[in-house]
């Protein structure tokens, strides 16, 4: 019977939820990346050298790190409900508003707005699926989360690629035009939201008064056995497996910013065109979806959570470094280590916010998914900043490209040592009674 309501409660849930909110992380990641495509015609037309472009890109990162943590102080005053309504609308108008930047301090000055507008919906999200997912549940939901976001690299370069050729149209260039028409989804996302969001179970209409009751004596039991519940968010996140966690989580951001921004940039030194490219650079995309679905079920089906860190860390490292070396010899081998690399970072991050939701307690776990989201996202800024300095001073993207393969070996270092501190205060207290998580 328990299984039963359990299926049944699960696939409403899961229906009910998980279309709108991966459908808005594709949108995110597209307006937060699309900035890559509008480069390859942008960058000539405004004048921007390669630290330039990076310094412009990563300025998202600087508000985004800042107002995270008042994003989530927001979120749990005023409920998901409202506040994702509001963070979509504004985004969308910022994104959008970015067509009409005439340099290098002007872009800066968008890229910052747009990220104080995304800066409380990613952490927002993670938070709300603890409310009503279960963990045996929540990495398969914050993979099909995060492979939406991955389609945007599919999706979004040969989109993007084609808005360029409405270059002219109505006196606006391509890059113009595709800001423009990339802003408006999430506008209309933000009309839909009240709509389809509620802020916690028992306001679910959706749901009968047993199925409520279930999910939350779930939900509750859950957070009982979370060993870190009693600990208060300063004292929780400055313990070695969270510091361990954060700098884990850093690192990965690097290989996912300081990749993300510069491959369509990557891929035409190969000699392609900008159509080419758009349509090149959407190929690791669809290993990364792959990745991120596979590995999260996997993850849940076993209850493994650090090796499905730590492990495809290590093959996005090979897959880095493989693209640094092969970049200026063979496109093949490159774009093929790209896919190996896009693959192992994709599959890293679903499962990487299973370990904190597990390791924080109840009273933690808002606080500290923003602020390891916040200090990780610093990469979001020094990725971009380090990849087009580097290249300006070696004229080529293989050394960048290696030093970030390195990172992520560093990364799954961070995670295996962060599970082992974690697991240490569990061995030394005495058993209370409750079934391990």
């Amino acid at each position: 019977m328990t299984a039963d309501i359990e299926d049944t409660v699960m696939r409403k849930i899961a229906w009910r939820l998980l279309p709108f909110l991966s459908l808005g992380y594709l949108i995110n990641a597209l307006d937060r990346f699309n900035v890559s495509i509008a480069a390859l015609t942008m960058n000539q037309e405004l004048g921007l050298a390669a630290t330039a472009y990076g310094l412009a890109a990563g300025a998202f990162f600087w508000s985004y790190v800042l107002f995270q943590f008042p994003a989530n102080a927001i979120l749990m005053r005023i409920g998901a409900r409202r506040w994702l309504t509001i963070i979509m609308f504004v985004w969308g108008a910022c994104s959008a508003g970015t067509a009409f930047v005439t340099d290098a301090t002007s872009f800066v000055v968008m890229r910052f707005l747009l990220g104080i507008a995304e800066a409380g919906f990613f952490p927002g999200v993670a938070w709300f699926m603890t409310r009503w997912f279960p963990s045996g549940h929540r990495s398969k939901a914050m993979g099909v989360f995060y492979a939406f976001g991955a389609a945007a690299n599919v999706i979004g370069g040969p989109i993007s690629g084609n808005l360029l050729r409405l270059h002219g149209w109505h006196g606006l260039s391509g890059w113009q035009w595709m800001f423009l028409i990339e802003g408006i989804p999430a506008c209309l996302l933000a009309i839909a939201c009240p709509r389809v969001i509620r802020d916690r179970p028992q306001d679910a209409t959706w749901l009968s008064p047993d199925q409520k009751a279930w999910l939350r004596a779930r939900l509750d039991a859950e957070s009982a056995q979370l060993k870190s519940q009693t600990l208060g968010l300063g004292k929780a996140i400055v313990s070695p497996a969270m510091l361990l966690l954060i700098l884990g989580y850093t690192l990965i951001a690097f290989g996912v910013y300081g990749t993300s921004f510069f491959m369509p940039l990557m891929m035409k030194t190969m000699g392609y065109g900008d159509l080419t490219v758009a349509y090149l650079s959407a190929i690791p995309g669809v290993f990364g979806v792959i990745g991120m679905v596979v590995l999260s079920r996997n993850s849940d089906r076993t209850g493994e959570r650090t090796w499905h860190v730590a492990g495809p860390c290590l093959l996005a490292a090979i897959g880095l470094l493989g693209a640094g070396l092969t970049l200026a010899v063979s496109p093949v081998a490159a774009i093929a280590s790209f896919c190996v690399a896009a693959f192992g970072i994709a599959s890293a991050l679903p499962c990487f916010w299973n370990l904190p939701t597990e390791w924080l307690g109840t009273a933690a776990v808002a606080g500290g998914i923003a602020i390891i989201n916040s200090l990780g996202n610093i990469s979001g800024y020094v990725g971009p900043q380090a990849v087009g300095v580097i290249h300006d001073l070696t004229g080529a993207y293989g050394i960048p490209l290696i030093v970030i393969g390195l990172l992520m070996a560093a990364a799954a270092v961070c995670i295996v040592l962060a599970s082992r501190a974690a697991a240490e205060p569990a061995t030394a207290r005495p058993p209370t009674g409750g079934a391990p998580s």
